[in-house]
């Protein structure tokens, strides 16, 4: 079931305020994102481990905020024994449970080294402020206030999640809305995502936004274990507008993002240039130009000294524009040849392309490169039957507009 967001949890330390001597053009930045969240009705407290003060030592700091703010929750271990110290999974568990909040009801901002691993310990999304010290790399990297409100605003009231889903047997799709740029209702976004997928252009971080915020208020981010994203046409691996996002994504839950889990041996012939010279298309162009690295990279420095992946794992696939799923099938057929399972994920579905579900290979090594001869199809995913929410599109483009031209309110 999907969630919204009800609640933030901040921390104080070059969040609210800087050690030292605080920016005061900075603070007034901070106290407009407090009086976005008033206006919103959005939840917020307060979390720390220590005692702070102000006006040189004399005055509790919570004092000072709520004489600004208004009454709010404030949680501090040096004041409430009984509150477990951060970064402790059960620290967060006690701030939820004081709330009434679940996880995927929250994000946490912070800046610190600690404010990491509290987050990653509570398995909350981390917003990671760095308006006023840049003290780690975890986290979704916000300069502003204005920046962490307008994330916020567009992506984590959202009523519509997802405007597709197949879940039949071992075949599961997400996505979030219909591509087209033809049909006027979708032309403004569809543009935007085809420049971003294919240039790098458009507003690519707005696509990263909708993608991981639809994956955790849903919730879908609990149930796997690896992320990987489907590669470009050309020899390769990885994805240079997915790449950093999806890593981080990963480490705000230790799930690990394998950028070459999927490889491009050999260059695949584009669809445009197949539609040019006459020539139809099938899984076989995706099929017969990947496979699977054995020991894929772990992190940025560290390869796996085994397969990761096998039975009881979840692989998370995520690409850019679906049209009739020849390449998350192709993805989906490798991968579940060692024993895992796949959920697949797109940006965006083709309007009115059915999608065609393969019938099982036999026995096959998934690490050598294949050779096969025919695509034969099991099922097809009919497009209107699987549109699960009508009015994601509208809800797309408005946010989009929102997200472009993004002011405080």
């Amino acid at each position: 079931m999907a969630s919204k967001l009800k609640g933030v949890i901040l921390s104080i330390e070059d969040v609210l305020l800087q050690q030292g001597k605080t920016d005061l053009a900075v603070f007034a930045e901070v106290k407009k994102l407090i009086t976005y969240f008033k206006a919103t009705g959005t939840q917020f407290v307060v979390f720390t481990n220590r005692a702070w003060t102000v006006s040189d030592g004399k005055k509790p700091l919570e004092d000072a905020l709520k004489e600004m703010w208004g009454d709010f929750p404030y949680f501090c271990r040096a004041k409430d024994p009984k509150m477990p110290p951060k970064p402790r999974a059960d620290a967060t568990a006690y701030v939820l449970k004081t709330m009434g909040w679940e996880s995927t009801e929250v994000v946490y901002v912070g800046a610190s080294e600690s404010d990491m691993q509290t987050a990653v310990n509570g398995g909350l999304l981390f917003l990671r402020a760095t308006w006023y010290a840049n003290k780690t790399d975890y986290g979704f990297e916000f300069a502003t206030p204005k920046d962490i409100a307008r994330f916020i605003d567009t992506f984590c009231f959202r009523d519509h999640l997802w405007c597709h889903e197949i879940h039949e047997g071992s075949f599961e799709y997400y996505a979030l809305a219909p591509f087209s740029t033809m049909k006027p209702e979708y032309t403004l976004y569809s543009e935007d995502a085809r420049a971003a997928a294919k240039h790098a252009l458009g507003h690519p971080d707005f696509w990263i936004g909708a993608i991981v915020s639809s994956l955790y208020f849903t919730g879908i981010h609990k149930r796997i274990n690896y992320i990987t994203v489907y590669p470009g046409h050309k020899a390769g691996s990885g994805n240079v507008v997915m790449n950093d996002a999806m890593a981080i994504f990963g480490k705000c839950f230790r799930k690990n993002y394998l950028p070459d889990l999927i490889i491009r041996h050999t260059a695949s012939q584009k669809s445009q240039t197949a539609r040019n010279s006459g020539k139809a298309l099938d899984h076989l162009n995706q099929l017969n130009t990947i496979v699977l690295n054995k020991i894929p990279m772990r992190s940025s420095t560290e390869m796996y000294k085994k397969p990761p992946l096998g039975k009881g794992k979840t692989v998370l696939v995520i690409d850019d524009i679906c049209t009739k799923g020849y390449s998350l099938e192709s993805a989906r057929t490798f991968i579940e040849m060692t024993g895992s399972t796949v959920i697949m994920v797109s940006w965006l579905k083709t309007i009115n392309t059915d999608i065609e579900e393969l019938a099982p290979y036999g026995k096959f090594d998934p690490y050598k490169p294949a050779h096969f001869k025919d695509a034969r199809i099991q099922k097809v995913h009919t497009y209107r039957k699987n549109i699960v929410d009508s009015l994601a599109p509208e809800e797309l483009t408005e946010i989009f507009k929102s997200y472009t031209n993004w002011e405080w309110k």
